[in-house]
């Protein structure tokens, strides 16, 4: 599908109150088909403080009350590169960067993704939204094509390092207890594969709380460790990360609710 007809005019905004959506209930239904941008804002506008973001499943189903996060980067990603007879020139759009063999890309995987040059000279630390993408030679020449409306800022040298990030509201995943990714909010409907719905990632939220913690109201939860898509409480690791405060608890491996305020 081309990144034109992925709703131009909702692309950088944020939706507020039902009035911005076909129905208020929007939030509480899944779709197969893409209706806004990956990653729009929603708030409701019922003092309650919820938002949500826009996001399409992965291949497996989610349940709701899970927190969820992106789909782990390719592990090929970071050592794609720019080699000779495919740098790129400034105010080039599209062009072609060598891939290494067995990668997991797919045509149009990376639509409102992005592409960073990692390493190299002066185009070392640029950033571009990616339009689209397709493969030129089987799974190892990829053609990319970036939105910014200028094209390069900085030739891109044949020598450079390109590596390439999936949006991260795409093909999202039941968070794991060893992260691989972002998290980026919690399904109040259960999501069929592959279908778009909405995640709250801030405001009063119904998630799992993990058994194996005694929290209370008023603590503050993390990811839990060792139940996937599950709160927990925090700890003292250094990287543990708080996702929100628990207003009321259910009982253990039930359903507590918490004051999200997910990044």
């Amino acid at each position: 599908m081309s990144y034109d007809n992925y709703y131009e005019g909702l692309r950088r905004t944020q939706l507020v109150g039902p009035a911005t959506l076909k129905s208020a209930y929007d939030i509480f239904h899944e779709s197969a088909t893409q209706t806004y941008a990956l990653g729009l804002e929603y708030y409701m506008n019922d003092g309650t403080g919820r938002a949500f973001r826009y996001c399409k499943n992965g291949a497996v189903a989610l349940s709701k009350a899970l927190i969820t996060a992106g789909a782990a980067q390719d592990a090929q990603a970071i050592t794609s590169t720019a080699q000779t007879a495919y740098g790129a020139s400034v105010g080039t759009k599209k062009f072609n960067v060598l891939q290494t063999t067995g990668n997991a890309w797919s045509a149009h995987d990376l639509i409102d993704g992005w592409l960073v040059v990692s390493d190299g000279g002066d185009a070392m630390g640029d950033m571009y939204l990616i339009k689209d993408n397709y493969w030129t030679t089987s799974d190892t020449v990829m053609n990319v094509e970036i939105a910014d409306a200028g094209g390069l800022r900085t030739a891109i040298a044949a020598t450079d390092d390109v590596i390439f990030l999936k949006n991260k509201y795409k093909d999202v995943v039941v968070n794991p207890t060893n992260p691989a990714s972002c998290i980026v909010g919690v399904p109040l409907i259960d999501v069929t594969a592959e279908y778009y719905f909405w995640a709250q990632f801030k405001g009063q939220a119904p998630i799992i709380c993990d058994g194996t913690d005694t929290v209370v109201v008023g603590d503050y939860v993390m990811a839990s460790e060792s139940v996937a898509g599950a709160v927990a409480l925090v700890d003292a690791a250094a990287d543990d990360h708080i996702l929100g405060q628990c207003m009321l608890v259910g009982a253990v491996n039930e359903t507590c609710v918490i004051d999200l305020f997910i990044p």
